[in-house]
């Protein structure tokens, strides 16, 4: 995944509008000049602005710093515009936790019933006193009047303002004891104690050696930040050595760390998949921070070469009156101007690039929760440890109750698929209905498992991180549950992987390797596809490629729950989305025991 940024992100343009903004800014300069002043180094370094100008602005918008003013050059586009840090709240947090242990006043919607209807009630009155002292009241038909009052007077039907927060109590209460009954139930029936599972026993299995492994797979991520520390301090140049080292370094440390975890080490699959994923999670961070600020060396360069080269058309000026030196000098003006702000956006507190590249700013991007490096992120003013507390019972409790669930409902599944894999081999049709039988009774249990998963790392672990460390950004994850395409799905259900996958590997093919949209797209769910079939090596020891023929299968499914059919369906494709998602990590585990 070692790809440069070299240049802009030109996703806010099509593909046919990024080739016809590139034809018309060359077109621009060509009608007002055929050539830049006759110095070859110049003209090498205009060739070079001239295609990046054409990627950088947006036609027909006005600059940010000249709106309103009059400037009606077009708006540059900013390596950092797809990216975006803020502070909020996560989904949870600000629908269900906060309101409910804010907000949280027992019952209100008989309260709220009872206010409409003596509302409705003084409506009433005060429509038949008004037709009384005008004079328009009849005794004799009043039952007709009364009736014609209701009519004109009718009850208030909006929504009424409800609350579940009883039922968010009652779930988890129902959890928490079903989780006591299965505990109680699984002791005696195999007098094991909790310590005795085969669960809790691979868990707890090395765990020093785990965590020692663990940290010398972040002590190696320093690599990287000393191969930017050498740029800095010109013992190494970005575009020579800088990326050739980051770029092999990068697959040999998740190669090297897979390999010593298996054959070395020989953890167990747990430990195994838990220093994967981190080696994954800290291989993104590294890439993150060595080829962002690799672009920055490209813009700090160029903003070098434009000073310098604006000194040389000044020489060049005094003594030759070729109307070309115009077009040279605002072609170097426009870079001059872009490369200006992208380092200053990013500059700490005054402290402008390259002077950013400094351990402690490595070390707490290493800390935040999240994959793409900037030089400064959105920060909260304290820390509230109650809510740390709070999240660190999440975390216990869930990972207790993921336990109790694989070890009383998944592992006697497990045993049998295994079971499966290893008797004699009689026929497909046999397989098959044996696998199916399989997979109907691991599903209730793997529904379970994914969605604690889901809610132990992107709610509970990482608000607990972002709130030790202060990173005031908590959108970790979208509103999921509600998609009605795959699309939408691959975009908020792992938004920090998300961010990385849209600069470094989506926007990236298309600045680098000049691939249209729907390539870097075909690009990117391959990359991934290829990652999570890793994972599954990682795990069962067994390369079958099912994870990733199901990986690349969303990009079909997403071209079908476009078209016409599903359009305008939201629900039918939400009922499809769950289908996918209640049979897909079951269906994926027997698969991979059995077959």
């Amino acid at each position: 995944m070692a790809v440069t940024e070299r240049s802009s992100i030109t996703d806010d343009l099509g593909d046919d509008e990024v080739q016809a903004t590139r034809a018309a800014s060359a077109a621009s300069v060509d009608d007002e000049s055929t050539n830049p002043p006759n110095d070859a180094h110049l003209q090498r370094h205009i060739a070079v602005l001239k295609d990046k100008i054409a990627a950088r602005y947006r036609q027909g918008k006005k600059q940010r710093k000249g709106d309103g003013d009059g400037d009606s050059s077009p708006a540059f586009i900013s390596y950092f515009d797809d990216v975006d840090f803020h502070i909020r709240s996560s989904i949870l947090d600000g629908s269900i936790t906060e309101p409910f242990q804010l907000h949280f006043k027992g019952p209100t919607l008989e309260a709220e019933i009872k206010t409409r209807e003596r509302a409705r009630r003084q409506l009433i009155r005060e429509n038949i006193l008004s037709r009384k002292l005008s004079g328009g009241g009849d005794d004799r038909d009043g039952d007709d009047a009364q009736e014609q009052l209701q009519k004109e007077v009718p009850f208030d039907n909006s929504p009424l303002p409800t609350s579940f927060s009883g039922l968010y109590v009652a779930t988890w209460m129902a959890v928490g004891l079903s989780v006591v009954k299965f505990v109680l139930d699984y002791y005696w029936d195999s007098h094991h104690r909790f310590m005795q599972w085969e669960v809790v026993d691979t868990m707890t299995t090395g765990l020093f050696r785990v965590a020692a492994m663990d940290a010398a797979m972040y002590l190696a991520t320093y690599v990287v930040f000393s191969v930017q520390w050498l740029c800095k301090h010109r013992v190494l140049k970005w575009y020579n050595a800088g990326w050739w080292i980051v770029a092999l370094y990068e697959p040999l440390f998740v190669v090297a760390f897979i390999y010593i975890n298996d054959q070395v080490l020989e953890f167990h699959w747990i430990a195994r998949i838990f220093l994967f994923l981190h080696s994954l999670v800290l291989l993104m961070k590294m890439h993150s921070f060595a080829f962002y600020n690799g672009y920055l060396w490209s813009i700090h360069n160029e903003l070098q070469e434009d000073r310098a080269s604006l000194a040389r058309l000044q020489d060049i000026a005094a003594v030759s009156d070729d109307k070309a030196i115009e077009t040279t000098r605002s072609t170097l003006n426009k870079s001059l101007e872009f490369c200006r702000f992208e380092l200053e956006s990013q500059s700490i507190g005054g402290v402008s690039f390259p002077q950013t590249i400094t351990v402690k700013n490595y070390f707490m991007f290493t800390m935040f929760p999240t994959l793409v490096y900037q030089s400064e992120y959105p920060r909260t003013e304290k820390i509230r440890w109650h809510y740390v507390v709070e999240k660190l019972f999440a975390i216990f409790g869930t990972i207790f109750v993921m336990i109790v669930t694989a070890q009383v409902f998944m592992y006697p599944v497990v045993l049998r698929c295994t079971a499966v894999r290893e008797s004699q081999w009689t026929s497909w049709f046999e397989r098959l209905v044996t696998w199916s039988g399989l997979l109907v009774d691991i599903l209730p249990s793997f529904i379970a498992i994914y969605l604690l998963d889901f809610y132990l790392i992107w709610d509970a672990i990482l608000n607990c991180i972002a709130e030790l460390t202060m990173f005031g950004d908590r959108y970790f994850y979208g509103d999921w549950w509600n998609c009605v395409t795959w699309d939408e799905f691959s975009r908020i259900w792992n938004v920090p992987v998300y961010k990385f996958l849209l600069r470094h590997v989506y926007h990236s093919s298309i600045s680098t390797l000049k691939l249209s949209k729907q390539q870097a797209t075909f690009m990117t769910f391959f990359i991934s596809s290829v990652v999570h079939e890793m994972a599954m090596y990682v795990i069962f020891k067994r390369l079958r490629f099912y994870l990733f023929c199901f990986q690349m299968l969303q990009l079909p499914l997403v071209a079908i729950s476009n078209c016409a059919f599903f359009r305008g369906k939201p629900i039918i494709g939400n009922v499809i989305f769950w289908i996918g998602i209640c049979i897909g990590p079951g269906l994926m585990c027997t698969l991979y025991l059995t077959i």
